[in-house]
């Protein structure tokens, strides 16, 4: 099946392209210009020497070149033979035998065409510093990088050359200087997380623009409802503003598109710490950049069932379209969308960058190693002071048992019964001994042992003077792996950032141990003073809604009036308080101090007066026979009005005075309205349609959902804590105000005014027009609009009304001007005003947001000061770059990085400090690389080669473990291609691993070419196939009496894993469920290892396309999780063909087969019966229904313990799980013999027999029954004469 290649080809090197001549170009000519003439004398070149055309150089390869270059490193790319397009020696020159004889040419020089300059780009290699971590407008709204053209006939293919503007990471020479790789690396990674986000905005700006010029707009977006680079939401609205503990966010509401099904339990969708893009304008002009803060386990339902809410802080706003406040006037409400990539998680970015620009060269530890790339390795500067160390840590020190095994850390070490083989006492020499150590650890050779065996040493040989050590790690769950090694030996250890799952772990998180403490002193102050901004920003916001109109102070201060017509509007209130005969109520009221008369506008809560003879034309001074009454007569007369009005109530309550009246309201009462709570009526028709065009709208479904845009509910949970920090279980319970349409008046009302809030109607130009409800008809065909119902009431603005205020502007009485001209002249106070109030609160939320610093900083203090007192602190690579000020404030000397090789370089950089001296990488550059989010950043610009092998191909000094304590041996052949030098040796103990049970073989590829397909809407590859025999194999494992928890599915597509998810489900049975067995992705699975793995390889196609097949980290993952038994599931032949390193390792298993007579590559499955050695082969997955028990196709025939033979077909499992269902055969006590099943209890006799009765009537019942009453016949009866036996 495999194909023994002797050549690899492939893209060709691009360090040729640069070097390689143009051979399609002019002539070569030498020209000399002749001064008398002013014209150049041309001739042609002489010709260069000659060379070979065969003459491939380099370029020739062994088969096992790509070993090699996987060992070496990732830069070392393979070099190859010379294309079509190559240059040949018979390009290269025209020898002059070919003309008669030799002529010159000349050319006039024409001195009129200026010369054109030549720019060479100089770097500042210090500007990433003054440069934003968040994307700008020029950012996001240009055109992404976009890969070069393929110019002057390069052999190299565009896709293959850098991106142009970007730096390529050095990966085989040394930097500069210090601020050239911060630089290249700054620059990486904030590209890395800008390019998703530009592809989004320019995806979705395409999108918009074909939509919206198509005439069916439902057909339109049915074809583009394809996987696109972002996720979109509709009908964004500002809610309220919500007080967090670092920022004041806002709370937004959305709606999903009508097409999208969202499980929000395990969705990627707006995950705390992701990025999203704000516009108006379909992006076009405007752009608002926010983070989002909170989303819980699911959004907050909205005002609908279509709309959810969650919280963001506005990190970047457009200064022209400001993101503001709401509307106080409940006018237009600003409708935005909202965009977020599907690809990068801004968090994960943030810090890194953050770090980066805070790093001065003089700062960076180890910048020999990194920037230069030297090679001189020194010893840590603490242990300059102690060179002898006790390396015994597997008793304790103080113990009677303890044996000193002494070493000096600079001289050879003596031999110690350590447990240990020689290259792992080499490992754990070269952490000691190398301030900057590196260990590589193949799969199986216990690198995570070595790491915690000299973390021990050193906990045990030096007490807390050199700090506490700190452990850096990728994921969450290497963490408490880690952690809970080194918790065997030093309980005093400290876990930063988020809570862990582990029991054991769980009291030793930095949350947990802060409750130990006492808080930090000075917070109280801080507190207040936040509390204070908070309180501010409220105020400010009720003044902006509820008082609709300035004061005169205000016109006064900003000299919106002149001083005549500031007092002519002074006199309003006085003009007002006439009577009015339209006025229709009236209440007085009078006490000994006072002498005041109120005329609300509305009608009064108060009671009318209602005894006779007291009540008086309103708004009248005159008495009944129409003469003016005297002062004396007005006060009598207010007074018995004011009895009067408590008539039912109490004469002694206190009266509530009524506040002073604004002149500016009362000038402009004709526009005054009011507006409830629930913001704007919206018409029973307009909701009737909502209801009937967005049914299915914002929906949640499980079902039918791209899976790309799932995540493990454990990782997302990770996210979410890690984001939060020691903020937890805070979701939506911070405190808020309501702002826009949400706003809900806060003051309560005064006695009199109506509990509605004010605002004034801009849109009237004059007195409100009397509603005749006899006109109006709810079935009328006229084509009025809501808004057209609405202002009925008022008179729109004609075309005059515009420059009305500059008609009237003149006029001093103020109360002469029409209410077009007031309205205009308000409109530019209040809208003044307003800016100083939102000037106002957007500095309160700055002093909040700094306040939250400095709030941060003192629990900085006080946690570092914990951290101190403990001896480890445990934390990831992405809560080491979040929390950069705890590490520099604990000032840690030791640093030790699990899984070095799959993390970034820069992750690593930012988790370093000043005071660092010893810093220790534990990882495998061979396996999992770093993840990145742009595949061209990692391909092209070797971003994706962690610092652990930069260094390592740069023949940095570093320790290989060779012993392998993990897989059988056979299994570890897979993995022999990857790791030839030196190659993978196995530990003693996996040669007496137990075979798989029901297995011919604990190996076996099982081939095939069934096509693989890929999930609607994704690009994920699925293959039914090979999904329904990883579901009929597990299942076959259990029946062998494995547990669910020892086998595992993984493969490479996230597709596959919901294919084979669905097919375990179909294959459940009433005493056994195989569900629960876990199915994993291969990044996901890294670091971990079970007793059975069932690899689905998914791709086979006749494209000849394999995907991540051809990555061998990726196949070295893969192949190197299982302990006891590997089956692989795939299309053989075309990974052969498209691959050197699948065909290696088929090429080793089709060798291992004939060696050993044994077949582990084939189309069809063994299985072994272990009862009878029968063997059964499986090809598809209906083949498993003959031995659908577990064993082969005979039958069982064994003895069970009843005496009977098991009448199931071969099975692997104990009899004690087999129910016989034979008869009974034992005797009872009344000498019948049992009449129930065997597996049943046996009971009272089930034998039919007959007896006669004392009343002669013959009873013909159970045995047992009939005994059972013959005992005991008091209160039986005879069933037919129903006589009592006794």
């Amino acid at each position: 099946m495999s194909k023994r290649r002797n050549t690899l080809r492939g893209p060709p090197n691009p360090a040729e392209y640069w070097d390689s001549p143009i051979t399609a170009g002019p002539t070569v000519v030498n020209a000399t210009l002749n001064i008398n003439t002013n014209e150049f004398d041309v001739s042609e070149e002489k010709p260069r020497p000659n060379r070979s055309k065969f003459n491939f150089g380099a370029n020739n390869q062994s088969s096992d070149s790509w070993a090699f270059d996987a060992q070496q490193g990732w830069g070392s790319g393979p070099i190859y033979a010379d294309t079509w397009n190559s240059v040949t020696d018979a390009d290269e020159h025209v020898t002059a035998d070919r003309y008669s004889k030799k002529e010159e040419t000349t050319f006039r020089l024409n001195t009129e065409i200026p010369e054109l300059p030549v720019f060479t780009k100089v770097t500042d290699y210090t500007e990433f510093r003054e440069k934003s971590i968040l994307p700008d407008y020029d950012d996001l709204m240009l055109d992404p990088v976009e890969q070069p053209e393929d110019d002057y006939g390069s052999n190299i293919p565009s896709y293959r050359l850098p991106l142009p503007n970007i730096p390529v990471n050095k990966t085989r020479s040394a930097y500069d200087s210090i601020d050239q790789y911060l630089y290249t690396h700054f620059e990486l990674m904030r590209n890395d997380c800008l390019i998703p986000m530009q592809k989004a905005v320019r995806s979705y700006r395409e999108t918009h623009k074909a939509l919206k010029d198509r005439a069916d707009y439902g057909e339109a977006m049915e074809e583009n409802m394809a996987p696109q680079p972002y996720r979109l939401y509709e009908h964004v609205h500002i809610n309220s503003m919500v007080f967090g503990s670092r920022q004041v966010l806002y709370r937004i509401s959305f709606r999903l598109p009508y097409y999208v099904r969202v499980n929000w339990e395990q969705s990627k969708r707006l995950i705390p710490g992701s990025l999203v893009l704000l516009s108006k304008d379909h992006f076009k002009t405007d752009l608002k950049v926010a983070t989002v803060v909170e989303r819980g386990d699911k959004p907050m339902a909205g005002s609908n069932r279509f709309e959810f809410m969650i919280d963001i802080y506005l990190e970047q706003d457009n200064p022209n379209m400001p993101l503001g406040f709401g509307d106080p006037l409940t006018g237009e409400e600003d409708t935005y969308v909202m965009i977020e990539a599907t690809a990068g998680y801004f968090e994960a970015y943030r810090h890194v960058l953050s770090v980066f620009k805070n790093l001065t060269p003089n700062e960076l530890p180890f910048s020999d190693y990194l920037v230069k790339l030297s090679n001189e390795v020194l010893v840590p500067y603490y242990a300059n002071r102690r060179k002898h160390y006790d390396i015994n840590v597997l008793t304790p020190m103080r113990s009677r048992q303890h044996e000193r095994w002494t070493v000096d850390i600079t001289s050879p070490w003596p031999s110690f019964r350590t447990g240990m083989d020689k290259t792992q006492m080499d490992a754990l020499r070269t952490i000691l001994t190398n301030n900057l150590a590196i260990v590589q650890g193949p799969p199986g050779t216990g690198k995570t042992y070595v790491g915690t065996y000299a973390m021990r040493v050193l906990l045990t040989n030096f007490d807390t003077s050199i700090g506490p050590i700190v452990c850096i790690c990728q994921t969450n769950h290497a963490l408490d792996q880690f952690l809970e090694h080194v918790l065997e030996h030093d309980p005093n250890i400290v876990r930063v950032g988020g809570r862990s799952k582990s029991a054991l772990l769980k009291e030793h998180t930095l949350y947990e141990l802060k409750k130990q403490h006492e808080s930090p002193k000075k917070m109280s102050g801080l507190y207040r003073a936040r509390d204070e901004m908070k309180t501010k920003i409220k105020r400010l916001i009720i003044e902006m809604y509820e008082k609709p109109c300035v004061t005169l102070d205000y016109i006064n201060k900003i000299n919106g009036l002149r001083p005549r017509q500031l007092d002519s509007l002074k006199r309003v209130v006085d003009k007002d308080k006439k009577p009015k005969s339209s006025d229709v109520n009236v209440v007085t009221f009078d006490d000994s101090d006072d002498d005041f008369i109120m005329y609300p506008d509305e009608p009064a809560v108060i009671a009318k007066p209602t005894t006779k003879g007291t009540r008086r034309t309103k708004f009248s001074r005159d008495n009944k026979r129409g003469k003016k009454e005297t002062p004396k007569q007005q006060q009598q007369q207010r007074k018995r009005e004011n009895t009067n009005l408590w008539a039912g109530g109490n004469p002694n309550g206190p009266i509530a005075a009524q506040p002073a009246v604004n002149p500016v309201e009362l000038w402009l009462k004709d526009a005054i309205e009011y507006v409830t709570d629930d913001g704007a009526i919206h018409s029973l028709a307009n909701d009737l349609k909502e209801d009937l065009l967005e049914t299915d709208r914002g929906l949640d479904f499980s079902a039918d959902i791209d899976d790309r845009e799932l995540i493990e509910e454990d990782e997302l949970e990770e996210l979410q804590q890690a984001f939060k920090g020691e903020d937890q279980d805070r979701s939506f319970m911070n405190e808020f105000i309501r702002i826009g349409k949400s706003f809900q008046k806060m003051t309560e009302s005064e006695p009199g005014e109506r509990p509605e809030r004010k605002v004034v109607n801009y849109k009237k130009t004059g007195t409100q027009k009397e509603f005749d409800p006899s006109t109006f008809s709810f079935f009328d065909d006229d084509d009025k609009s809501g808004d057209e119902l609405n202002d009925m009431m008022a008179n729109e603005p004609t075309e005059n009304d515009y420059h009305i205020l500059e008609k009237w502007a003149k006029e001093d009485d103020v109360s002469m001007w029409p209410l077009a001209a007031r309205l205009q002249a308000h409109k530019k106070w209040i809208d003044q005003r307003n800016r100083e109030i939102e000037a106002a609160i957007i500095e309160c939320m700055r002093r909040y947001v700094e306040i939250s610093k400095d709030i941060r900083k003192i629990w900085t203090t006080h946690e570092a000061k914990i951290c101190r007192e403990n001896r480890v602190v445990g934390m990831t690579s992405t809560a080491a770059a979040k929390y950069h000020d705890l590490l520099e404030e604990m000032k840690p000397r030791i640093m030790v990085v699990e899984e070095a090789a799959e993390m970034l370089e820069s992750h690593i950089i930012s988790a370093l400090t000043k005071s660092l001296e010893h810093l220790i990488l534990i990882g495998d550059h061979q396996q999992l690389r770093p993840s990145t989010s742009v595949h061209e950043l990692s391909e092209q610009h070797s971003l994706s080669v962690s610092l652990f092998e930069r260094l390592v191909m740069n023949k940095f000094p570093f320790t290989r473990l060779s012993h392998q304590r993990r897989m059988r041996p056979e299994i570890r052949m897979l993995i022999n291609p990857i790791y030839k030098d030196p190659p993978l040796q196995d530990h003693t103990a996996v040669t007496i691993l137990p075979p798989i049970r029901g297995m011919d073989q604990s190996l076996f590829f099982l081939a095939h070419q069934e096509p693989e397909t890929h999930l609607a809407e994704s690009a994920s590859k699925v293959n039914e196939h090979e999904a329904k025999m990883a579901a009929k194999l597990s299942m076959y494992l259990l029946l062998q009496g494995y547990r669910s928890e020892d086998i595992t599915i993984i493969t490479m597509y996230s597709g596959q894993k919901s294919m084979i998810r669905w097919a375990l489900r179909e294959e459940r049975r009433a005493e056994m469920d195989p569900s629960d067995i876990l199915i994993s992705s291969v990044d996901g699975y890294q670091g971990e290892e079970n007793k059975i793995i069932i690899l689905s390889l998914v791709r086979s196609n006749v494209g000849g396309q394999i995907g991540f097949l051809k990555v061998a980290n990726r196949v070295c993952v893969s192949l190197s999780r299982a302990k006891q038994g590997m089956y692989i599931l795939g299309n053989a032949s075309l990974l052969c063909e498209r691959s050197d390193l699948w065909n290696e390792i088929v090429a080793s298993l089709e060798d291992r087969s004939e060696e050993q007579n044994a077949t582990m590559i084939g189309t069809k499955l063994i299985l072994k019966c272990s009862r009878h050695q029968a063997t059964t082969e499986v090809q598809w997955p209906v083949d498993f229904s003959e031995v659908d028990q577990g064993g082969c196709t005979k039958n069982c025939g064994e003895k069970l313990s009843c005496g009977h033979k098991c009448e199931l077909k071969c099975h692997p499992y104990d009899h004690s799980r087999v129910d016989c269902k034979l008869q009974c055969q034992k005797i009872l006590d009344c000498r019948h013999q049992c009449q129930r099943q065997c597996y049943q209890p046996c009971g009272p006799c089930l034998t039919k027999i007959s007896v006669r009765l004392p009343c002669n009537h013959i009873l013909e019942r159970e045995c047992g029954f009939i005994r059972r009453i013959a005992k005991d016949p008091s209160g039986q009866r005879c069933p037919e004469c129903k006589k009592p036996l006794v």
